[in-house]
This record gives structure tokens, sequence and C-alpha cells, in this order.
């Protein structure tokens, strides 16, 4: 309130400048005031000292000078200050039109890829898996995760599960297995989501992300039906749920005639199951797991801590068709043969022509 209050009280070419928590530049609740400056004022500098302490408090500050001026091509100055006063690294910058609200953190910015792409949540349904207690209202109390979980399969427990703790990158590390079938599996789970979700033939696995704590994303193949709670997400091919209908997936997208009486804009559900198509999802697999990835991730996450599927949604894959895609494809293939054999084997060398090649396909080499 008192950013966008000082700001509205300036004339004309006026400037306003505080110092603020630097949780202005990533917490969710600041989001739309930082896309409404980008779009309303000349940001004239923006200036970072999360490794120089200005006050007694432990937050960390951010300081801002803003204009009251049309962006008009302008391009923010953004400084990160360093342990003593005076050492100053100059930021990366573009014109403010360009930019994203990720220009209030001090991370580097992503130039956007010259080949043509498409955004992953175009090719996938992307959702958080099932949480595994007991439902509030209906069963109160009645058990817990680790009540309905086997370290073998048995028949009261015969679905194959995973959580975040069981990924690690291209591959699962282990699994345990899933109570199914009885009065409380899946009927009085928390939030149980739709069986299709799991039975598909192939989907892709993936699990927060710790900001600084990883070199590249942690995204897993899944050809064996894994069901998995809500510390993994899953991202299906549109085509493999082709015909399923219900609330989860209406919220996204529909076919024609489901849109009701909503004055939303839904996608369309046909044209995402054909986009689909034209992916093979190990290619997308490896585009999750490359640098380029990472490195758009860190550009575009809404979160200095957490990693969170609608992040994810944006991420452009490269759109080169399917043959062109068959070089990663057997890459893919040969680091999944290696770790399944081996899961402490060395697949670096595969992953960094895996990474050039991705470089190659967005346009950028």
């Amino acid at each position: 309130p008192f950013m966008e209050r000082g700001f509205k009280l300036l004339r004309e070419g006026g400037v306003a400048s505080l110092i603020v928590s630097d949780a202005f530049g990533h917490a969710k609740y600041a989001l739309k005031a930082r896309e409404w400056f980008l779009r309303t004022a000349r940001i004239l500098r923006l200036d970072f000292y999360s490794q120089l302490k200005l006050f007694d408090a432990a937050v960390h500050n951010i300081s801002y000078i803003f204009q009251r001026l049309a962006p008009g091509g302008n391009k923010p100055m953004r400084r990160l200050h360093q342990a003593e006063f005076g050492d100053v690294e100059l930021l990366s910058t573009a014109r403010q039109e360009d930019l994203t609200e990720r220009a209030f953190t001090p991370t580097p910015l992503y130039a956007p890829p010259p080949a043509p792409t498409v955004p992953l949540g175009d090719i996938c349904y992307v959702s958080v898996g099932m949480v595994v207690h007991a439902h509030e209202t209906y069963a109160p109390g009645a058990f817990v995760l680790e009540d309905v979980v086997s370290e073998t399969e048995t028949k009261r427990h015969p679905k194959a599960f995973v959580e975040g703790k069981h990924l690690q990158r291209w591959l699962p590390s282990s699994n345990r297995w899933l109570e199914w079938g009885t009065q409380r599996a899946p009927g009085l789970f928390r939030r149980p989501t739709f069986q299709e979700l799991y039975a598909v033939e192939e989907k892709l696995l993936s699990v927060d992300m710790a900001a600084g704590q990883q070199d590249r994303a942690k995204v897993v193949f899944d050809n064996a039906k894994l069901h998995h709670n809500h510390s993994v997400w899953s991202f299906v091919p549109w085509y493999a749920l082709q015909g399923v209908r219900n609330r989860s997936i209406r919220k996204q997208a529909r076919y024609p005639g489901e849109e009701g009486r909503s004055k939303t804009r839904y996608a369309h559900r046909e044209k995402l199951e054909a986009t689909s198509r034209r992916f093979h999802l190990k290619y997308v697999l490896a585009v999750m797991n490359s640098r380029s990835a990472l490195e758009f991730l860190t550009a575009h996450r809404r979160s200095n801590i957490h990693l969170y599927p609608d992040d994810w949604k944006k991420l452009p894959i490269p759109a080169v068709p399917k043959r062109q895609q068959q070089p990663v494809v057997r890459l893919v293939d040969k680091i999944l043969g290696e770790l399944a054999k081996d899961p402490a084997a060395d697949v670096t060398d595969i992953e960094c022509q895996v990474d050039s090649t991705v470089l190659r396909h967005y346009g950028f080499v």
C-alpha cells in the first residue's frame, strides 16, 4: 500500500524510492503489484541487498527507484550488492516491456528462444497427486499415509506408489505399495484424484525443487502406472486422457459443449490432444531435465523457495518435427538403460549431449 500510494502521489516525471523487504520480489501476495509496476511505472533502478545487512532485522532488502512515466523502451538498471558497501555487480537487463515480474529478483534474465516453441501445458495435463490421509469430514483421524502403504506388494496393497523422496532424475529410486479397493482406499482419501491419471501407459513425474539446491530439475519417466501422493506431480500427454471427462480436467480444458454458461475461456481439448501427439514424451522429458529448462524455471518461477506446477506449464518446449526428436529420444533411452542396470551409473556425458541438442533446438546455438 505504501509503494502504490507513494507512486500515485507523484506528479508526471516524479520519482519515488523505498527500501522494502525482498519478499516483495518473490512473494505471491505481491505478484499483482510487481506486474502493475512493470506496466505502469518507469523502473529506473532495482538494488538487491541479499548479501548486505542494512538493518538489525533478519529480513533481507531491496530498494527501487520508480518514475511516474510510461516504460517507453526503458531498460531498468539491476544491481546486486555484495557483502560490503560499494561492491556492486550489474545484473542483466532488457527493455521493460520484455521483462516479467521475475525482474524483481536477482536471478538471471531468460532470453526468449528464437525457435518456435509450445508451452508444456499445451502438451501435458499437469496435476498434483492424491492426498493420502483420512478425509477430515467423512473419516476424521481414521488413518494416515503410513497406515495404507506397505513395503511389499500384497493383495491388499496392489498399486505401486511413490512419494517425492523416491524420485531421482530420470527414474524412480524405489517405490512402496498402496492399499487399494478397500472400504477406505481410495474412497476415504482426503483427495483421491482420478484413476485414469495413473493408469496411462506412460507419464512423467516431478517433484518440488528447493531454490539453489539443484543444478537441474528432477523429472522421471514412468511406464509402470505409478500412483503418487501430493509431493509428486504428474505430466500426462493430453492424448492419453482422450475422452476422460471430470471436473478436475474441466478446470484446465474442455471439449465443445462443456463450456456451459461460463464466460471463462478454456483451452480446447481436441486441439491440445492434437498438439500433444506432435511430441515424443521422452523428448519432453529430455527438455524438462535439461539445463535450459532450469534457466527458464529459475527466471520465471513465482517463488524463490518452491517450484509450482503452474511454473512448469509455461516451460517452452522446442517444436521440432518428430523425426528431429528421435536422436534425443535415443539419448534418453540410453540414460534410462544405464540407470536401470545401475542406479549409480554416471550418465553425465550423455546428459551433456542432451543439453547441447536441446540448446540447438531452442535456436540458441
